[in-house]
């Protein structure tokens, strides 16, 4: 009887898992039927299959500069993350080796940090990056990224490193080596499963961030891949097939570092990093 409970549980928990995923893929399926589709076609025959494949709205997306805005894309994402993970990676191994009362106070501040939204403190950071001479930088957007997603990473490794197994760290110190040596050589290579999580989640944020990027560049040749996309439309139509085009180029390689990496996507949405 437990049996037959238990397999009609999970009979209706895959259930509702693939009905989900399929409401999930119905939007992003859409979006690549509509990139092969003409301007006419797309407004006379909306939910119709493509009738053939038309890549007329790819060559016009990418004539805008889709390359280029996915590299200065890459750039921005690469240099955060990399930010995030070394400032992170040494701030949370430090409050956990550290004694007193003074480590849970700035654990509980960097939490507190986590808590307020980018969008909370728009304007006053904006004011600072233009009264730093600034805008239409590269830098204006990877430190406001690095600030915004240090203390979720912090978080994250905090969790990962109180579980570490302080003997390799004993072993490590009698060998002579100093603490930032033994997090450099020991703890750091062994913590890829934490790394990866961080650098994924993090990526899959500052790619598709919009509203910063879009205040802080004007200059075309700066421009990140979502708000390049905007060059797609006009003032008073849009360019619809090439829009979703741009979409469909941006979304792919989320989507190839979701394959090559779903385990560690799965577990920094769980928040586990292990």
């Amino acid at each position: 009887m437990d049996n037959r409970r238990l397999n009609a549980t999970t009979l209706v928990l895959y259930g509702f898992v693939g009905l989900w995923s399929l409401v999930v893929l119905i939007p992003i399926v859409f979006m690549f039927m509509t990139s092969m589709k003409t301007r006419n076609s797309m407004f006379m025959r909306p939910l119709d299959l493509p009738e053939s494949l038309n890549f007329q709205a790819f060559e016009r997306a990418w004539g805008v500069g889709i390359g280029q805005f996915m590299v200065n894309s890459v750039l921005v994402t690469f240099l955060s993350v990399a930010l995030i993970v070394v400032i992170s990676g040494l701030a949370a191994y430090a409050l956990t080796r550290m004694q007193g009362g003074w480590s849970k106070l700035t654990y509980l501040l960097i939490v507190a940090g986590f808590a307020i939204p980018m969008q909370a403190v728009l304007v006053p950071l904006f004011q600072i990056i233009s009264g730093a001479g600034m805008l239409n930088s590269r830098l204006a957007l990877v430190l406001p990224y690095a600030a915004y997603g240090i203390p979720f990473t912090v978080i994250l490794f905090y969790a990962f490193f109180l579980d570490f197994p302080r003997e390799l760290e004993e072993a490590a110190r009698l060998d002579g080596c100093t603490r930032f040596q033994t997090f450099m050589r020991i703890i750091l290579p062994l913590s890829g499963p934490a790394i990866a999580s961080a650098a994924i989640f993090q990526s899959v944020f500052i790619w598709n961030e919009f509203i910063l990027a879009l205040l802080i560049l004007t200059q075309p040749d700066l421009k990140t891949l979502p708000v390049g996309i905007l060059e797609l439309q006009g003032e008073f139509t849009a360019d619809w097939p090439a829009v979703m085009a741009g979409l469909s180029l941006a979304t792919l390689p989320l989507l190839l570092v979701f394959v090559l990496a779903q385990k560690y996507f799965v577990r920094s949405l769980a928040g586990l990093g292990k």
